[in-house]
């Protein structure tokens, strides 16, 4: 078989399988919103008392009303979830940006941008390690 003959079908079965992927919806992504954060806080039997969502509900950061801190992050189509002591997180507030890192390497970093902090975020901010 010429290689060409072979390039030529190689080029088609992935043409196929990006259409069959595309009808499937692979870019399908999840989005954070407020009723999304209260489901999660809800599986920590634990309500919401402020929350901070990304402009482009990728991430989002709540306090807790037993004091802890939610953090959510899209990835992919779901949404992943954790929950930690604000002794635990380290929040840098700078021009309309937030970055959280957590005490542990098993969660990624949260990297939000807000028009404004909210008041209770950039006390907890300013209060963190």
């Amino acid at each position: 078989m010429s290689p060409l003959v072979e390039l030529a079908g190689s080029a088609a079965a992935i043409a196929l399988m990006v259409g069959a992927a595309a009808v499937l919806g692979f870019r399908a992504s999840a989005k954070l919103d407020e009723a999304e954060l209260a489901r999660l806080a809800d599986a920590e039997h634990a309500a919401i008392r402020a929350a901070a969502i990304d402009a482009k509900g990728r991430s989002a950061l709540a306090l807790l009303d037993n004091g802890k801190l939610l953090a959510a992050k899209v990835m992919a189509d779901g949404v992943s979830a954790r929950v930690a002591q604000p002794e635990q997180v380290r929040l840098r507030a700078r021009a309309g940006k937030l970055h959280v890192t957590f005490g542990d390497v098993g969660y990624p970093s949260l990297h939000m941008k807000l028009a404004e902090p909210p008041p209770w975020l950039a006390e907890l901010a300013g209060g963190t390690r």
